[in-house]
């Protein structure tokens, strides 16, 4: 993390989102063509991400190969479950459900992107810093999140909706909501080891979300600690989408 390879990348990025803001401030399309090509970009990493992370993995015997696609690549990360809601605001016709939907997505899109770019897990769980302008995974990983963040700001940006402190507490409710039921998730993904009916150590367990553990890399020993750290997270959360909401809700007004 913070290596020249993903400085480099950063700055990258940063152009990214900047040349595509700077695009829809002088052509200004409808958002519902911003939300068709957005979901183009997002189906596309997609499908980049599965074929460049699944596994031909033996069975047991030895005797069956079969494709296998590793647990954390599940599209169960704050960012990935971004490309279902964008496929849902575009082709929603409920217009109530397609703006409490973009009122998410406009924080969500721009402070999860910039986290996972700021921490790119990929760099610990797929492939190596060394390899950050030789794999497809990198280039999947960096231009789709540079996509959401410039989406968010696209969304924050359009005259859409009609922001208010109402937005401010139902995104930051669902956001810990579903924080909440990652910890369920990375129980279930989980490879627990048992010994005579006794837990005695877990071999693997995804991160969605981060609620199992922290990106920094800081060892967790005692529960207290882990409770701690759940608390840290849900407040910084919710500052974070505070600091978003307040100029957009002092611009309406």
């Amino acid at each position: 993390m913070f290596t020249w390879r993903h400085l480099l990348w950063l700055v990258i990025c940063a152009v990214i989102v900047f040349m595509i803001n700077r695009d829809y401030s002088k052509k200004r399309p409808d958002l519902g063509k911003v939300l068709t090509s957005a979901l183009i970009v997002a189906i596309l990493s997609e499908l980049t991400k599965i074929m460049g992370v699944i596994e031909l993995v033996p069975s047991s015997s030895g005797e069956l190969l079969q494709p296998y696609l590793p647990l954390n690549h599940l599209p169960l990360h704050f960012c990935s479950i971004q490309i279902v809601l964008i496929a849902v605001a575009r082709f929603s016709g409920d217009e109530k459900r397609r703006k409490a939907l973009l009122a998410f997505m406009a924080p969500t899109c721009v402070i999860g992107g910039l986290l996972a770019l700021a921490m790119p897990s990929i760099f610990t769980t797929t492939i190596s810093v060394e390899q950050a302008f030789t794999s497809p995974i990198s280039y999947q990983f960096f231009i789709f999140h540079s996509m959401i963040i410039a989406l968010g700001l696209i969304i924050a940006r359009s005259a859409e909706i009609e922001w208010s402190m109402k937005h401010f507490r139902n995104t930051t409710l669902a956001v810990l909501l579903l924080g909440f039921i990652s910890i369920y998730l990375n129980s279930i993904f989980a490879s627990p080891t048992y010994v005579d009916g006794k837990l005695v150590s877990v071999d693997f367990g995804t991160n969605f979300f981060f609620t199992y553990r922290n990106p920094l890399g800081i060892n967790i020993t005692e529960l207290w600690q882990w409770y701690l750290y759940l608390l840290i997270i849900a407040g910084l959360a919710a500052l974070t989408l505070y600091l978003f909401h307040l100029p957009l809700i002092r611009r309406k007004k």
